[in-house]
């Protein structure tokens, strides 16, 4: 999993005065624990919960990139996809890209190769069947993997991952070629806004940050990546950050960092296309 530093090319894919953001989602709908363990259709607060991301959040976030003219990744279980097609469908309509992130939000660490291979290929043939696309890239669900997730993922024809936390610009993994484009935690809304009441989540951390400092935070972050040539990725997710008044600061946000010129805002696997051109293996 380590990175090929010959072709990671750090110096020569640094623009300094301009960041790359690759704007992401993670479009997680009730999919995740619960649903897993079978809690979920015991307490409808818990579908009710995830299910506001596409059934309300998304809605409003892809009128403020449309009203942006903004393009942005969606890493979307497979099992929302077969849940809310027609979404999904207006989401590539509308310009933006549909990647992977399991079929239920499977935690890809300490599952065996096969059961890690099945997820991956269940999940291309859903994107197949209702998107029409089978998708070219992946974000672990939780951030967690197996050792050899990469491989999979490279083997079964995926371009790239936005999985890992430990860098500011793309590498690719040396022993099997696939990029990966880094995304850190502080660019998750999950840290700032997500505390739940039932189900209560994080347990016994009942806070939610102040909107605005956090998304000036973000700002400042990501124009200080722009002095450096950087590339930033997010970690927003449509029920927590799509809310009336969190939409209403990210239309805000959003259309500060475009007007700042100091930032080109695409899509997860636009930034991965072109840093393999640029940089092939």
């Amino acid at each position: 999993m380590k990175p090929d530093n010959a072709g990671a090319g750090v110096d020569s894919s640094a623009t300094p005065g301009s960041a790359t953001l690759a704007l992401a989602f993670d479009l997680d709908g009730p999919t995740g624990d619960a649903m897993l363990s079978g809690a979920l259709w015991r307490k409808p607060g818990y579908f009710t919960l995830g299910a506001y991301g596409p059934h309300r959040a998304m809605p409003r976030i892809l009128d403020i990139l449309a009203g942006h003219g903004l393009s942005a990744t969606f890493f979307t279980p497979s099992w929302v996809v077969e849940q809310w097609p027609e979404l999904c469908r207006r989401v590539l309509d509308e310009g933006h890209e549909m990647a992977h992130h399991g079929h239920r939000h499977e935690v890809f660490f300490g599952k065996p190769e096969e059961e890690q291979r099945a997820i991956i290929r269940h999940s291309r043939d859903i994107f197949r069947q209702l998107l029409g696309a089978p998708g070219a890239g992946f974000r672990a669900p939780s951030g967690d993997w197996h050792p050899r997730t990469a491989q999979l993922l490279a083997e079964e024809g995926l371009l790239y991952s936005s999985s890992l936390r430990n860098g500011d610009l793309p590498f690719r993994h040396a022993d099997n070629g696939l990029i990966e484009l880094p995304a850190k935690s502080l660019f998750d809304d999950y840290t700032a806004f997500a505390y739940h009441r039932a189900p209560n989540f994080p347990s016994g951390l009942d806070r939610v940050a102040p909107y605005r400092p956090v998304f000036n935070g973000w700002r400042d972050e990501i124009l200080a990546a722009a002095d450096e040539g950087l590339m930033v990725s997010t970690i927003w997710h449509p029920k927590v950050i799509g809310t009336p008044g969190r939409a209403l600061l990210l239309d805000e946000f959003l259309g500060s960092l475009v007007d700042s010129g100091q930032v080109h805002v695409t899509t997860s696997c636009a930034v991965a296309e072109d840093w393999n051109e640029r940089l092939p293996r």
